[in-house]
């Protein structure tokens, strides 16, 4: 214990990690960091919050600490309301940046920014601290309930938690006065369009923290989730109100990648997600906007500069990924077409669409070089497209398809389009997931009057999808009694998933579906005359003839690029020279989920690595 930063034992450039006891002031080294001695019990709550709220004067460097110890005794310690006392476990430390980390010293903020994650990771709670009155959203919370709370099995529970946040139609808010709803949007609009989402440093805390809280006043508090729940249901009673949609639907993203980053001893955290979602945020310094991300990215070795632009940033994380043998960012690279290369920008990047693969990302390290403008790597040529449509013009001829084979028994002409549930699933995996489980499935499928006798449990899930994403509200179907309230929940729920995937499907603008032959060794035809034999996901800028590689080490990651006039060696040549970029390809195997398949834990495939391809070449980049 000690009244200034305690410095790290083994060396004099940083200081250790310490918490602050805010009643005393009081620093305090923390040696058993993971919980070991203590049997997992975490021992402080990590404090977030803007500086900018926190100063007296907007000039200051440092937050004013007599405002923030104020606040943060009603955080930690005996005067913290009881119910944040349980979530916190009462513990009465805290880690906060602007005393736990030495602010007079750039070796110590360029020692702790890559390794924040730790802080985060270890705490017992995260807690925001902020300026609003979200009293209304608090009681509102109290009374809401989810219609299928106690109703899903054990084993769907065990494999597939239920999470209302996720499921987005299954909460159940009380009857709001008009009053009392216009208070709540008061509230909402207030907390959403604050700076603390903003903040480059967000990602991490809802990332990492176990827990993420909010705090205001003395004793007001509640969780992050339950506001994201309030938006997604208000958000489809208010579908004018686009910043209600754009916050739960930023919300429900970070959580997918919040509960998935855990698993990442076995299961790859999508980096091109995580890039993504930074590329909106701002940071007082403009490299932090990116190296925040270092944590979560685990990247410990990456260098803070602090006079580096956000694009320097980007090049210099980028950089590092590649050192060690990771390129799933490169589903975050928007192609630029007519140019060849690839193109890091902070502002450019592609749509956001969960990227996640079904078993770990593990890639050669010694065959992957970024460096002299260039970015080579060794893939192997595995088809060659021969066909594209625009996503919305696909799936407006599957529309119009469904309607005349409602049991998808397709033409030869139209069988193609027997696809577009796994495209749209694909696209919207978020929202379509969790309606999958048993007891959600089943009142998805009668509301929709789809008979539980079809089979197989695929061709009903098909068939859910499409009437999803076809339904039109007040367009003729069947409506409840107004006086069955349980018959009217039942079918707002089956409303706010339809509105959902249109909506999602109506922003994904850069995506086409791409039609692919398996064959890429003959070179005497027109790819352009061949009849596809695969269906997948890529970019509007993929053109007929380019070629799919997957990356050596690295199968699942698949790379649509074209050969340079001037390459003499063919398609299955060993020295193609391979500089067009134009996408990375979305598949549409069912093993491509989000998070793991625990059937699949066991099987021989899960276990077994990546085998080495002898028709790989050496692929070749430009960049920027």
């Amino acid at each position: 214990m000690s009244v200034t930063i305690p410095r790290a034992l083994l060396s004099n450039s940083h200081s250790s990690f310490a918490i602050i006891d805010p009643s005393t002031g009081n620093f305090h080294r923390r040696f058993d960091r993971h919980g070991y001695l203590t049997s997992g019990l975490r021992r402080h709550v990590a404090i977030s919050y803007v500086w900018s709220e926190w100063k007296d004067n907007p000039a200051d460097r440092l937050p004013d600490w007599s405002l923030l110890r104020e606040r943060l005794l009603a955080v930690v310690g005996d005067n913290a309301p009881a119910g944040l006392k349980k979530e916190t476990w009462g513990v009465s430390k805290c880690w906060i940046d602007c005393k736990c980390i030495n602010q007079d010293s750039d070796s110590d903020k360029a020692y702790w920014i890559p390794r924040m994650d730790e802080v985060y990771s270890e705490a017992r709670c995260t807690v925001l601290l902020v300026r609003d009155d979200l009293s209304p959203l608090m009681h509102l919370s109290l009374e809401m309930s989810c219609r299928f709370k106690g109703k899903l099995n054990s084993v769907d529970e065990l494999l597939a938690p239920h999470n209302c946040l996720l499921s987005q139609s299954c909460t159940i808010l009380p009857d709001l006065t008009p009053e009392r709803e216009h208070l709540c949007l008061d509230a909402l609009k207030s907390f959403t369009s604050g700076a603390w989402q903003r903040r480059a440093w967000i990602l991490q805390e809802v990332l990492l923290s176990e827990n993420y809280l909010l705090s205001w006043g003395a004793s007001g508090w509640m969780s992050l989730s339950d506001v994201g729940v309030i938006a997604d249901a208000l958000s489809f009673r208010h579908p004018a109100k686009l910043w209600l949609r754009q916050f739960s639907n930023w919300y429900r993203r970070l959580w997918y990648l919040r509960q998935n980053y855990g698993e990442a001893q076995s299961f790859e955290l999508s980096n091109a997600n995580v890039l993504q979602l930074a590329a909106g945020l701002e940071a007082t310094v403009p490299c932090d906007k990116f190296y925040a991300l270092c944590g979560v990215l685990r990247l410990k070795s990456v260098q803070y500069n602090p006079g580096h632009t956000a694009d320097e940033t980007l090049q210099n994380i980028v950089a590092e990924l590649v050192r060690n043998g990771r390129l799933s960012w490169l589903y975050a690279i928007r192609p630029c077409l007519p140019a060849a290369g690839v193109m890091l920008r902070a502002d450019d990047m592609m749509l956001f669409v969960l990227t996640r693969l079904d078993s770990r990302l593990i890639a050669n390290r010694k065959e992957m070089v970024m460096s002299g403008g260039r970015l080579r790597f060794a893939g192997s040529p595995i088809g060659v497209i021969v066909c594209t449509s625009p996503l919305k013009e696909f799936l407006e001829q599957a529309a119009a398809a469904f309607d005349r084979h409602r049991k998808f028994d397709f033409s030869t002409e139209e069988a193609h389009l027997a696809f577009a549930p796994a495209v749209i699933r694909r696209l919207a995996i978020d929202i379509i997931e969790p309606l999958l489980t048993d007891a959600v499935f089943d009142i998805m499928c009668d509301i929709l009057s789809i008979s539980r006798e079809i089979s197989p449990r695929g061709l009903r899930v098909a068939i859910m999808v499409m009437r999803l994403f076809t339904y039109c509200r007040g367009g003729g179907q069947t409506q409840p009694e107004e006086n069955n309230e349980p018959d009217l929940r039942i079918h707002t729920m089956m409303e706010v998933a339809a509105w959902s995937i249109q909506t999602r499907l109506s922003e994904m603008t850069d995506f086409a579906v791409i039609g692919y032959s398996r064959d890429t060794t003959s070179t005497g035809d027109d790819p352009a005359n061949r009849s596809a034999d695969g269906i997948a996901l890529g970019t509007s800028a993929v053109k007929p003839s380019a070629l799919i590689y997957s990356v050596r080490g690295d199968k699942q990651l698949q790379v649509i690029a074209g050969v340079p006039a001037t390459s003499t060696s063919g398609m299955s040549g060993m020295e193609a020279d391979v500089s067009s970029f134009q996408g990375m390809m979305l598949s549409l195997n069912d093993n491509e989920v989000i998070g793991p398949q625990p059937s699949r834990l066991f099987s021989r495939g899960f276990w077994r690595g990546p085998g080495r391809d002898q028709k790989a070449c050496q692929l070749m980049f430009a960049y920027e």
